[in-house]
């Protein structure tokens, strides 16, 4: 695929310096990428920052959505890559939440374009397995199946609060409620049977770029022990723990998610 024609499927824009370091801000499930309006103004002054819509979000090419493609991370780790291709990005920082920061760990094992990670709320595997506690445990899955497609739109406005967690308010609230509810069930039904099939934790030793994992309190989605299983399996990883509470420390508290990386990224890029 052409340059141009991924731009166009995936709905890619450049904001900031031209020349200035790269940040790619990827989002994680039920969100296109104006989730991270809020962290912009951070970055914006001094980094050339490159944002996207998954396809089946946002204003990514409706058509280009083939349930079978994207029934895996493959589907999505090719679309990543392919946008780190078709902008040439050198030496980028992926910024991913949730399990668009695992996409980002798989992606950085093939892709040299990819100088470091910024892993936000991500978990290498969300099921519970022996000696590993994924927040999930078999059961839970089929019941969150379930729910999808008993009552779609309740299932969006129960599920958005309790993302977003306590230090919400009824804005954030809303606004994830909103954001889901534009989204078709049936995607919806797919992408989280994606995410939870996903395990990338035999990948953890062959990531060689260095990451910077943030965990925030009472993340309903991403244990503690994940976080700290990333951190203790990643060569040159940097664990730090945020005081916001919930799922979105990027929209509940951007100040000081954005601090956290912006204090991160200089001894990096030195």
């Amino acid at each position: 695929m052409n340059a141009q024609a991924v731009i166009q499927r995936n709905n890619v824009r450049v904001l900031g310096r031209p020349d200035g370091p790269v940040l790619l801000l990827v989002q994680g499930f039920g969100c296109d990428q104006v989730i991270w309006d809020p962290i912009l103004p951070a970055f914006t002054d001094t980094y050339k920052v490159v944002l996207f819509d998954h396809v089946g979000t946002g204003a990514a090419d409706p058509e280009a959505y083939n349930a079978a493609k994207y029934a895996d991370l493959e589907g999505y780790l090719g679309d990543l890559t392919e946008v780190l291709d078709a902008l040439e990005l050198q030496d980028a920082t992926i910024v991913g939440h949730s399990i668009a920061g695992t996409m980002a760990l798989a992606a950085s094992v093939r892709s040299p374009r990819i100088a470091c990670l910024i892993l936000l709320c991500t978990s290498p595997c969300y099921l519970n397995d022996e000696g590993y506690s994924g927040g999930f445990a078999p059961g839970d899955i089929q019941n969150v199946i379930d729910a999808v497609e008993a009552n779609y739109p309740l299932w969006a406005r129960t599920m958005s609060a309790g993302i977003a967690g306590a230090d919400a308010g009824p804005e954030v609230n809303d606004m994830l409620a909103d954001r889901l509810c534009r989204l078709h069930p049936e995607y919806v039904r797919d992408f989280l049977r994606m995410s939870f099939a996903t395990d990338i934790r035999h990948l953890l030793p062959q990531v060689s770029v260095p990451a910077l994992v943030l965990q925030p309190r009472a993340d309903p989605l991403t244990p503690e022990a994940a976080s700290l299983y990333l951190h203790q399996h990643l060569p040159g990883s940097t664990l730090v723990e945020l005081e916001t509470r919930g799922n979105m420390p990027h929209i509940i508290n951007p100040r000081e998610t954005a601090e956290a990386i912006l204090q991160y990224l200089p001894t990096v890029q030195a």
